[in-house]
């Protein structure tokens, strides 16, 4: 009996040493997976990118400049100016750079450019937003307002 009794203790030592040995290597693989985030998730995430301008108010004949991040490396996107539920006007449309980010200065014109990728179509006068989506389904957006004569 005193066989029996330590040969059933040898596997219940076995047995729980299994059982350790499982549960640490499933805590260091959750460790693992954890410690390996990349600094660059916002290029694998869609709810990272944004875009900022120059000013928040531009007149007729005024200039704005547009800054965005937070896409993917050479990503395509369109810059446009959401008029209402269904119509837009569009304002650039190309690719970001490899770190994900554009600038697009535009002189902001009553009349529909010619062919002149540094003019933009006024939409008319109030407040309205201003979207950058990406293939990817990226999408930054912020306020601009438009006024017929000289923002204050």
């Amino acid at each position: 009996m005193s066989k029996v009794k330590s040969i059933w203790s040898v596997k219940g030592i076995l047995v729980v040493l299994v059982l350790a040995l499982v549960t640490i290597s499933s805590g260091t693989a959750l460790a693992s997976r954890q410690s390996a985030v990349s600094p660059q998730a916002s290029q694998d995430r869609t709810d990272g990118a944004s875009i900022v301008t120059s000013n928040l108010c531009t007149a007729t004949d005024g200039d704005v400049s547009i800054w965005g991040s937070g896409f993917g490396a050479g990503e395509l996107i369109l810059l446009s100016v959401v008029v209402g539920d269904a119509s837009s006007v569009i304002w650039y449309s190309g690719a970001v750079n490899e770190a994900g980010a554009f600038v697009v200065s535009v002189k902001v014109t009553e009349d529909p450019p010619n062919g002149n990728s540094a003019e933009a179509v006024y939409p008319a006068t109030g407040l309205f937003t201003l979207e950058a989506l990406g293939i990817s389904g990226r999408l930054a957006t912020t306020p601009i307002i438009f006024a017929e004569e000289k923002c204050a």
